[in-house]
């Protein structure tokens, strides 16, 4: 396509990293997870779980050989973790755009609302029980999802949930993330924005991410 400008420039949005033109995996290089935000609408607190990869107390996120169970349920690993059952939280959709005369690209919050994945991260998987001298490293991408606890629903289950679950309030959140945690910290900057205009109405709303 003829831009009609050689020095025109496709950028990303803010919150994105840089635009990788050619990237390809093969099956046995890639893991696919999804991250989820779970979010108690009555006390404005999200889900925080121990992570073992990590390290430390995180958004839970979901695994399975079956990719497409996975993504049919993303935010079932939650159920399981917290006791209660969990819904799929649809969010301001997001879309691009660019501001001139500077010719920066912003994401424009749409009043339209979707449950799909409002953020994706790529990141790099380090595998130690291969039983190998070195762990493997794998291409990790996770599909991140918001979710909202229902507790009029407890799963018949609940003894069983995480003892190292913890609610924790959206205003203490990102102190726990900062330095731990940089794809749930990035994930959760965004949720958060795409929240704060789902409850706000009028000329209160955020229309770009900042």
């Amino acid at each position: 396509m003829d831009l009609g400008d050689e020095d025109y420039k496709v950028e990303p949005t803010q919150y994105s990293s840089q635009l990788t033109q050619y990237a390809f995996w093969a099956s046995a290089d890639f893991r696919m997870q999804t991250g989820v935000i779970l979010l108690d609408k009555r006390q404005e607190r999200v889900f925080f779980v121990k992570n073992g990869r990590l390290g430390v107390k995180t958004f839970p996120r979901g695994e399975s050989g079956n990719i497409d169970a996975l993504l049919g349920s993303p935010v079932l690993c939650a159920n399981a973790m917290c006791g209660y059952k969990c819904d799929r939280l649809g969010l301001p959709v997001l879309t691009k755009e660019y501001r001139e005369p500077d010719h920066k690209a912003v994401a424009r919050v749409k009043d339209e609302l979707s449950d799909d994945p409002f953020n994706v991260t790529f990141d790099t998987l380090w595998d130690h029980t291969t039983g190998e001298k070195w762990a493997q490293g794998y291409q990790l991408i996770t599909y991140w999802y918001a979710a909202v606890v229902d507790w009029d629903h407890p799963l018949s289950d609940i003894s069983r949930r995480d003892p190292t679950a913890e609610w924790v309030p959206l205003k203490d959140a990102p102190a726990m993330l900062e330095g731990k945690d940089e794809m749930g910290s990035i994930s959760f900057t965004v949720f958060r924005q795409l929240w704060d205009h789902l409850k706000r109405s009028g000329d209160g709303r955020t229309r770009v991410l900042v």
